[in-house]
């Protein structure tokens, strides 16, 4: 799936599947696997529900012009979002059961 990204996209919305490696020596690190940039926060979550692999959805601003984390999936399939205002995770309703995104 393709999403084709305005120039003047006043938002641009990551999804990154999360992979870990193992280095020869027995050290786990983490490393991002594959990414599709959306325009809308359903699309990402959808990606990342159609893969069934946890991840992350981060946010791009055109008036800031940084990027910032703004979801996760972790590997049960449940997502937490960050509350800008508190620095914590909450949990966010399920898509099929609450009927949105």
């Amino acid at each position: 799936m393709t999403t084709r990204i305005p120039r003047n996209a006043k938002r641009v919305f990551y999804a990154t599947e999360s992979t870990t490696r193992t280095k020869p020596d027995g050290e786990v690190i983490r490393c991002a696997g594959r990414e599709q940039r959306s325009t809308t926060f359903r699309e990402a979550r959808k990606f990342l529900d159609d893969l069934g692999v946890p991840g992350g959805v981060s946010v791009w601003t055109e008036r800031s012009q940084q990027t910032n984390a703004y979801a996760d999936r972790r590997a049960d399939g449940t997502w937490v979002a960050l509350d800008r205002l508190t620095g914590k995770w909450e949990p966010l309703p399920d898509t099929a059961k609450e009927g949105q995104a």
